[in-house]
């Protein structure tokens, strides 16, 4: 049967996303701060007309931080172009990291802008980078946080520090961006969230509706249609490599099951027949055979990788299991208990799906005809079971 962990499912799935979506994010992200670093050297430090006034006695160190912005930026797109696990934990680290770095270079370039007279592009320029740092980083608060948090106070340090006063205007001002873009990344995230939340029903639905189209809804085997898809490639496959890719198949049908369903209920027959397919999966080699409800009181078993001795041997586990079970069987002439009888066929070269189905069935046709309680194998030189005593569980 299958189980659902939606919450563990949505956490995981949660997580995998958020890491790539900061990832993919953190590559624009890094483009723009290089490409604005080297528009405000391009403006400042190659155009000739427009100069920053430095005070007399004062070294120029504006372009120091532009130009660590740009190296550091470069090498961590290298690293993550180059890197061969992108969302391992030390490249996230490095990244959160490197926001911290970036928000404070671009600190002190608010300063020294401030100070050599560049007071009117601050707040726009702060406010540009704040936007960008918004949609790139708002899925991870971390991150958001060590890139922004910095530059806001930078606004209000150079303001204190170069004019000795903020004004009441400044002061709303402040306030209100703070406020606008940690409203707006709690939006985003909370969409963000809720998109995921989206998707992970869909593939919920989508689990669902797969497991209603393939298993049985009473033993949770697979269900007709999905054993046949399986066979079938099963067959394709061996067909290609006939010596490597040898399987059986086991056709079991429970005995007089139309008269336990008369005698006890079909209520009692549909837990009668989860019982059989429980035996039947328990006997079977875990992780490797299929086992299927062909239909009614039908069982189907596909085991790959093996032949017909081997597939003997899983039978007598099935009946032994089945007998443990000791499902008590009133109406039958065959023994006191619920007993099932089995039908074994080989796979060989030139076989279809269907012709593997006919012969397995065969068997199981002799095996109700010579007692039930047992198990045959079909022998393709004879079109007859091979084995003509009865073998009683």
């Amino acid at each position: 049967m299958f189980r659902r962990k939606v919450c563990k499912a949505f956490d995981l799935r949660f997580e995998r996303t958020r890491q790539h979506a900061i990832i993919m994010s953190a590559n624009w992200f890094l483009w723009v701060n290089l490409l604005f670093s080297i528009v405000i050297l391009v403006r400042y430090y190659f155009n000739p007309r427009v100069t920053l006034a430095i005070p007399a006695g004062h070294a120029d160190f504006t372009h120091l931080p532009l130009f660590a912005v740009m190296i550091i930026t470069a090498a961590v797109l290298y690293i993550l172009r180059y890197s061969p696990d992108r969302l391992s934990r030390k490249i996230w680290t490095m990244l959160r990291a490197t926001m911290l770095v970036l928000s404070l270079n671009w600190c002190l370039v608010l300063f020294l802008l401030f100070a050599s007279g560049g007071r009117p592009v601050i707040f726009a320029l702060a406010s540009i980078l704040l936007l960008t740092g918004l949609i790139a980083l708002y899925v991870d608060t971390v991150a958001w946080f060590f890139f922004s948090v910095p530059l806001q106070f930078a606004i209000i340090a150079t303001s204190l520090v170069f004019t000795s006063y903020i004004t009441v205007v400044n002061v709303l001002a402040y306030i209100a961006l703070a406020l606008l873009v940690e409203s707006a990344r709690r939006m985003l995230n909370s969409w963000f969230v809720l998109a995921i939340h989206r998707e992970q029903e869909n593939n919920d639905l989508i689990q669902r509706l797969e497991i209603q189209a393939n298993c049985d809804p009473l033993t949770g085997l697979a269900n007709r249609r999905s054993f046949q898809v399986v066979l079938d490639k099963t067959v394709q496959r061996a067909s290609f490599q006939p010596r490597e890719s040898a399987f059986s198949m086991l056709m079991i049908d429970v005995d007089k099951f139309k008269n336990y369903n008369d005698f006890y209920g079909h209520q009692a027959g549909d837990s009668c027949l989860i019982q059989v397919a429980e035996s039947i999966e328990s006997a079977v080699r875990a992780n490797l055979d299929l086992v299927g409800r062909f239909g009614g009181e039908e069982f189907i078993v596909l085991l790959p990788q093996a032949s017909a001795a081997e597939a003997k041997e899983i039978a007598k586990r099935i009946l032994s299991a089945l007998s443990m079970r000791s499902i008590e069987h009133k109406a039958s002439d065959v023994a006191t208990k619920v007993t099932v009888s089995i039908g074994i066929a080989e796979w060989s070269g030139g076989l279809n799906a269907s012709q593997l189905i006919s012969r397995a069935d065969s068997a199981l046709y002799y095996a109700k005809n010579s007692g039930r309680n047992q198990y045959q194998v079909f022998h393709p030189g004879t079109g007859q079971p091979t084995e003509k005593t009865v073998q009683q569980a």
